[in-house]
């Protein structure tokens, strides 16, 4: 028998099995989401970010210490929001950006580096308002969930005006 009617014959051996085993039940439908992947990724990566920030605008030297104040208010509001668009799609509290050094996300070792010599805190906050709005408009680009698109227009908004002032 050649190799080609052997494949062939087998193929058709698997066809009549496979039509004389009862079909399983169809699975239900997932529950329909209004949150796609982008949706989540952001709100997991945004919270870390303006989470991790908070600490670094506790630094802020005498001349820096109004504008951090009212970057750790927006920053707060932000946070209550997302966290809230967490606890809607059904998401951990874990992070999994735990220990991951990122543009814009402040680790442990800018902290401490920020403890040592605090005039650090421009670059620092400058790349952070950066980072967090260009995740922004990502979302607002391939997000699904109207609400969190809606927040991400509002961050970029913010982080534009807050660059500024920063110079």
């Amino acid at each position: 028998m050649s190799r080609t009617l052997r494949t062939s014959a087998a193929t058709a051996a698997l066809l009549l099995l496979a039509a004389c085993t009862p079909a399983p039940a169809p699975a239900p439908p997932p529950a329909a989401s209004p949150f796609n992947a982008t949706d989540t990724a952001w709100i997991q990566l945004m919270i870390p970010m303006n989470e991790q920030l908070l600490p670094a605008l506790a630094l802020a030297p005498p001349e820096l210490a109004p504008f951090a104040a009212e970057l750790e208010v927006s920053h707060e509001r932000e946070l209550a929001q997302l966290k809230r668009l967490r606890a809607r799609a059904g998401l951990s509290d874990e992070n999994p950006h735990a220990g991951h050094e990122m543009p814009g996300l402040v680790s442990e070792a800018d902290l401490a580096g920020l403890r040592l010599d605090p005039t650090g805190l421009p670059a620092t906050l400058r790349e952070h308002l950066a980072q967090s709005a260009l995740l922004a408009r990502g979302e607002q680009d391939s997000g699904a969930d109207q609400e969190t698109r809606d927040l991400a227009a509002s961050i970029v908004t913010a982080r534009a005006a807050q660059s500024a002032r920063l110079g």
